[in-house]
């Protein structure tokens, strides 16, 4: 989610899924930039199940912490390996340690930010800010694409969908992006400044996203005219 955004094909994930049992290797899933894809984040949402689990960021409301999640099994080779290690070799020192200010705001975050009814107006929100987008890219004749994971809505200045993380490398379109970041800063919009993502938040309004679309699709008519 640093480029343009790559979503799985079909049976993706069952595959892989496959593939790490077969030969014994632990599959983790790293949810620091996509608890936005539902409640629930990107596992739940999709019916994942990962060995491990962790997630970020946002979790504690911007206080940094992390969450972890695991398996009974590898919980297990963890206690197992904590019976036998030497004292204050856990790996985990007093700076990653947790702290009563991170588990407020941990508490705060997962009960009244991450709701229910907050993701789904941000579901509402990203859908129809991804459809305005495709609207004005499609008027104006552009072979680009959207793409939408949750609430994280991203423009892609190049036909879709892409495949891996080549393709997105070279999907990339610097004049274009920087003349289109600069166009929307112009007007009143600020977007993730290193790529073209999108976030819907709990608290963005309706006005909010038209605003941005109509930015979006005057400045698309500038670039082309």
């Amino acid at each position: 989610t640093n480029s343009c955004m790559v979503l799985p094909e079909a049976g993706f994930h069952d595959g892989l899924r496959a593939l790490t049992r077969r030969y014994g290797a632990l599959l983790i899933l790293d949810e620091t930039h996509t608890q936005s894809s539902g409640l629930g984040g990107y596992a739940r949402t999709h019916s994942l199940s990962p060995d491990l689990y962790v997630v970020g960021k946002c979790v504690a409301g911007g206080i940094p912490t992390a969450v972890w999640g695991m398996t009974d099994a590898v919980a297990a080779r963890f206690a197992d390996y904590d019976t036998a290690r030497p004292a204050g070799h856990s790996g985990m020192g007093t700076t990653l340690a947790g702290n009563p200010m991170q588990f407020v705001a941990l508490e705060a975050a997962l009960s009244r930010v991450m709701t229910p009814r907050n993701f789904r107006r941000m579901e509402r929100g990203a859908a129809r800010l991804a459809l305005g987008l495709e609207a004005a890219i499609a008027r104006h004749r552009l072979g680009w694409h959207v793409v939408r994971v949750g609430a994280r809505v991203e423009f892609i200045c190049a036909p879709g969908p892409l495949r891996n993380g080549a393709e997105a490398a070279r999907a990339h379109a610097p004049q274009i992006e920087s003349a289109l970041h600069l166009g929307l800063l112009n007007r009143g919009c600020l977007i993730a400044p290193f790529h073209n993502m999108m976030l819907v938040s709990p608290v963005t309004k309706r006005t909010q996203i038209d605003r941005l679309i109509a930015a979006f699709d005057e400045i698309l008519a500038e670039l082309i005219a």
